[in-house]
């Protein structure tokens, strides 16, 4: 079984970083990284167990990437990952990917992370480790900074893209 492992540490309060990661998604989310035909509206993640995990699109498209299995507040995500490796939802398919937000100091939060089972995408592979590095960097960056604006996060995200 392969796995893509990242830990980082955010700058911010567990609740926070929880937060900012489950219920404010479209916030951090590159807008680089979608399966859409279309440019990317808005990522969304329901922050329920059973929640919906999903993109829109200019133009209406809507486009499933998978679910939360398990949702254990401030602590704990489990997504079920559904795009297979074209990029395209597969709703037979199940990787995992489980976030963990551990508690180092009152502003410090240890965050594990973890997508399981990608040996499954076949070649796409080989970009996620590089990619889950990309957005997990903004999610530290908007959940450390608090709420970044739009022309902020696009500027941010464009100079991260570059290096």
């Amino acid at each position: 079984m392969i796995s893509i492992k990242k830990e980082l540490t955010v700058n911010a309060a567990q609740e926070t970083a929880f937060r900012v990661f489950s219920q404010k998604m479209d916030l951090w989310w590159p807008r680089s990284h979608h399966v859409g035909k279309t440019p990317l509206v808005k990522m969304i993640l329901e922050p329920k167990p059973k929640g919906r995990w999903y993109s829109t699109h200019e133009g209406g498209e809507v486009c499933e990437v998978g679910f939360v299995r398990d949702y254990e507040p401030n602590t704990r995500l489990v997504l079920i990952w559904q795009l297979n490796g074209e990029f395209r939802h597969d709703p037979e398919l199940h990787t995992e990917v489980e976030i963990n937000f551990v508690t180092r100091k009152p502003h410090e939060t240890f965050v594990t992370f973890e997508h399981r089972n990608v040996e499954t995408l076949g070649k796409a592979v080989e970009g996620m480790d590089h990619g889950w590095g990309l957005i997990l960097d903004l999610f530290e960056k908007v959940a450390t900074d608090g709420k970044l604006d739009g022309e902020a996060l696009k500027t941010y995200q464009r100079k991260t893209l570059a290096e």
